[in-house]
């Protein structure tokens, strides 16, 4: 039996699994037994007493501790319950509400398709009433579209296709040459050139040689690609009426790239990462020649495959090459731009 030890009354509450405490000088103390007669009667009964009233008391404590946190359990059960009630209510009247939305559209539409036979039988009446003629039947025309435009769903226009866009800062486009998207760092100028930013490279293309992420075109590109095509079919055109040239002239050969401090890196006694970063930042030096001369020394040749492999995987690289003996030989590699 649980015992109040405030009031000095049993709870009458019966605690399964709990031993009773001995309380019996608990309450000689509060009905004014001397003190020092309840400490001697203490020192008789001894230490184990109390310790055993005490891990009593801790027992009564987490019971109650443990029914207190029942009972919030079970008012969140309730309040869980409550509300699943409460949605499957609400789950049930939207669904009544869609089913009669279905029932009215469908109610609806089975009338519009009752008036718009009892209009058509009307119209085939008429001309069935005597014999038709051109008015007639332009009239009954005439009736049937004015039904079907009373009717049926409208039509609407299928939407007309994005004019070319402009490229503003800060967009990203494509560049398909490359295969790369960019950000766009400068707008276009006056010569349709604009400059843009893909990792840490900078370069600067034509207006005509990107397009948005979806495809479209610049307005400029869409020009220059008819004006190419034009001359392309004039050139066509004057080649089938020019005469046949001389066998014995050669083609003109592009001309050869001189190798310049603008074109060439030297990387020796870099790491492999500081020499992929150098490489990258040059290729924009490069690009007005088309190659670049990279100096990585022969050594234990591991900066010289890091560098092959860096440039093997470079959208900018076309391909490349170890360089002629007279250049440097296998301590040189000459990689070809785009």
């Amino acid at each position: 039996m649980e015992f109040d030890d405030s009031s000095l009354q049993p709870t009458y509450r019966l605690l399964w699994g709990i031993p009773g405490r001995s309380n019996a000088l608990t309450i000689a103390k509060r009905l004014g037994l001397l003190p020092e007669i309840a400490n001697l009667a203490a020192t008789y009964v001894g230490g184990a007493s109390e310790d055993v009233n005490q891990v009593i008391a801790g027992l009564e404590a987490q019971r109650r501790r443990q029914e207190t946190k029942a009972r919030e359990a079970t008012q969140l059960l309730q309040q869980t319950e409550m509300l699943h009630r409460e949605v499957s209510q609400k789950a049930a009247t939207l669904q009544e509400r869609e089913r009669e939305l279905k029932l009215g559209q469908e109610a609806a539409v089975q009338q519009a398709i009752a008036a718009a036979k009892a209009e058509v039988a009307q119209v085939i009446r008429r001309l069935q009433q005597g014999p038709a003629s051109a008015q007639d039947a332009q009239e009954a025309t005439l009736a049937l579209n004015q039904i079907g435009e009373k009717h049926l769903p409208s039509r609407k226009e299928p939407a007309k296709p994005k004019p070319g866009f402009r490229p503003q800062v800060g967009d990203r486009i494509r560049i398909p040459r490359v295969g790369q998207t960019a950000e766009v760092l400068s707008g276009p100028d006056n010569n349709e050139e604009l400059t843009v930013r893909f990792g840490m490279m900078k370069m600067t293309v034509k207006l005509a040689e990107i397009e948005s992420l979806d495809g479209q075109k610049p307005e400029i590109a869409k020009r220059a690609e008819e004006q190419e095509k034009t001359q392309n079919s004039r050139l066509k055109a004057g080649s089938q009426s020019a005469p046949p040239q001389n066998s014995n002239v050669k083609p003109q050969t592009s001309p050869v790239t001189v190798r310049t401090s603008q074109n060439t890196i030297d990387l020796r006694g870099m790491r492999v990462s500081e020499a992929e970063r150098e490489v990258d930042q040059a290729f924009s030096a490069a690009m007005e020649s088309g190659v670049l001369w990279i100096i990585h020394g022969k050594g234990t040749g591991q900066l010289r495959k890091g560098i092959h492999e860096f440039l093997e995987s470079h959208p900018l690289v076309s391909h490349y090459e170890i360089a002629g003996t007279a250049e440097g030989g296998s301590g040189v590699t000459i990689a070809y731009l785009r």
